[in-house]
């Protein structure tokens, strides 16, 4: 594995509480010290992906898939997605949070929601991910 799939503190990840997210805190999953740094970003994604992403890093899915990862600047839009991608084999989703250093080289897409890396160099910093329960209704 090269340095530039291999996630930068992985065994540091910190699990996160879920919480009781709602409208009245703005559906946010994470501490505003988190919620409020700009250097960090949110991943929304099924549970059972998550230990291949602490251990390996996020990779871009193969083709027809978009060739993208996407990440969110805020946590409420992960949570969404962590909720859309649940299903049978994955009950629960999960949203991971990574920080990108300044001088991260990543090749970048930007809109107003939605953080767009096209290839990593190197990979954000995951610093802490929120398991979404099953019974969690997003709203």
């Amino acid at each position: 594995m090269n340095q530039q799939t291999k996630p930068q503190t992985a065994a540091d990840a910190l699990e996160h509480p879920f919480g009781t997210p709602g409208e009245h805190n703005g559906y946010r999953i994470f501490p505003d010290q988190l919620a409020n740094d700009a250097h960090v970003y949110f991943h929304g994604t099924e549970f059972r992906v998550l230990q291949a992403i602490l251990e390996e890093g996020f990779r871009i899915p193969p083709l027809p898939l978009a060739p993208s990862v996407s990440f969110s600047p805020t946590s409420n839009l992960a949570l969404s997605y962590a909720c859309s991608k649940r299903s049978a084999a994955s009950p629960e989703g999960v949203v991971i949070v990574v920080r990108f250093q300044p001088d991260n080289r990543s090749r970048v897409r930007r809109d107003p929601s939605i953080l767009y890396v096209d290839h990593f160099d190197p990979q954000p910093e995951i610093v802490g991910y929120c398991i979404v329960p099953a019974d969690y209704v997003f709203r």
